[in-house]
């Protein structure tokens, strides 16, 4: 057993350095266009302590404090190298969460391969987003609570407490933990009425870090939980919405997960835990489906470490299942994006993203390739793009990156 622990370890560091070079040669030499510009934007500028539901306190400070501190380092670089570092070390902590929960050393493996090369993990990680710092954030939070579930032993209770804290300060979608951690309590209460006032008031304590820039007028307390695309995706209901909300989450989950999400059914069998999985991961597929914007297929990245731990046991039922099978997913997803181009749907997305490289944007992960930030600025200023919708509202910081990296 001691040789097979062995054998894996070696073959993981040798993964983990793999993906992150991997990941290094998927940037783009500029921001993406959304919120990756406007979170490189505002790490160049300096702190901002405002609490608001977009603005994610603790991960947009910290650009600016490596910006700060390696002002000779180009910002796009040094904002993707965060992104990309916090992606590795969370495919690195997902196995410790993995080994926690008794998947074993050949299963946990395969899930973070899965993961690591799984489509919307691979973007995120290679431009300047929030979702691999939070993701990295989660799965530490994961791995104390069931080290708590498993040995009882409080000072894991009191870490948990401490990282869900930490969590409220990177995205304000850790609220959806609460279930999770009410459960927790209450079936544990026994052990942990003496120190679940405690633990609470540590975690409210780090949430009050939000209630500061209210206090000083900067934003309002609902400020904190929602913006207006929250408001339209959430508190609104349509049947037809939401069922199309569903088809379109399940072709997400198939095309990050591909072939190995059917191991997910099996995972299900195992009774060990499987409440504490099924009451974490409720809320966030309720989330998914029910926050209808373009972007949702990042807020499956939370949902996808408790899918893993499902898949991780699922897979644990076929050991002769060959462990280089998730080496194929850049395979597939090159063959999709070749496949999907001589579509109507590839020339639709041909057509309405070729500034960001079309179908080859919508379907392959990496962003080296696609057009660059000259193409994009000579077509914004043939005035082509910039009557598109999805575009004519980062005007203003289009115009202040154009200028940043020409100074940079």
């Amino acid at each position: 057993m001691n040789s097979i622990k062995v054998k894996y370890n070696l073959h993981f560091i040798i993964f983990l350095l793999c993906i992150g070079i991997i990941y290094m040669f998927s940037t783009s030499k500029d921001p993406a266009l959304g919120d990756s510009l406007g979170f490189t934007l505002q790490g160049y500028k300096g702190f901002d302590f405002s609490s608001n539901a977009t603005n994610h306190v603790l991960f947009s400070n910290l650009l600016s404090l490596l910006h700060s501190i390696f002002p000779f380092i180009k910002v796009h670089a040094l904002f993707v190298s965060v992104c990309i570092l916090s992606g590795v070390l969370s495919l690195f902590y997902l196995r410790k969460l993995l080994d926690i929960l008794d998947v074993s050393p050949k299963s946990s493996f395969i899930c973070v391969m899965i993961l690591g090369f799984s489509f919307t993990f691979w973007r995120q990680s290679v431009i300047t987003e929030v979702y691999t710092f939070y993701l990295l954030f989660v799965i530490l939070f994961l791995i104390n609570l069931f080290k708590f579930i498993q040995g009882k032993e409080i000072r894991y209770f009191y870490y948990s407490c401490v990282l869900l804290g930490i969590l409220f300060l990177i995205h304000i979608q850790t609220i959806l933990f609460l279930p999770l951690c009410l459960y927790c309590l209450l079936k544990n209460f026994p052990i942990l009425k003496k120190h679940a006032f405690y633990g609470g008031l540590v975690t409210i304590l780090l949430f009050s870090v939000l209630l500061i820039p209210v206090f000083m007028g900067c934003n309002t307390f609902i400020a904190i939980f929602t913006d207006n695309s929250y408001e339209d995706s959430i508190f609104n209901f349509d049947p037809s919405i939401i069922i199309k909300s569903i088809i379109r989450n399940l072709i997400f989950l198939i095309y990050n997960f591909l072939f190995f999400s059917v191991f997910l059914f099996w995972g299900l069998k195992s009774k060990t835990y499987r409440d504490y999985i099924l009451v974490g991961i409720i809320p966030f597929l309720i989330f998914c489906i029910k926050h209808n914007v373009s972007d949702a297929y990042v807020f499956q990245l939370v949902p996808y470490v408790f899918l893993l731990i499902l898949t991780g046991r699922g897979l644990d039922y076929f050991p002769k299942i060959y462990i280089i099978l998730p080496l194929f997913f850049p395979l597939i997803y090159f063959a999709s994006y070749k496949i999907i181009q001589k579509t109507s749907l590839g020339r639709n997305f041909d057509k309405e993203k070729y500034y960001k490289g079309g179908a080859r944007y919508m379907v392959f992960p990496p962003l080296k390739g696609n057009p660059d930030w000259d193409y994009f600025i000579h077509k914004y200023k043939e005035d082509s793009l910039y009557n598109n919708p999805d575009i004519k509202y980062l005007d203003s910081s289009i115009r202040e990156w154009d200028r940043i990296r020409k100074e940079n």
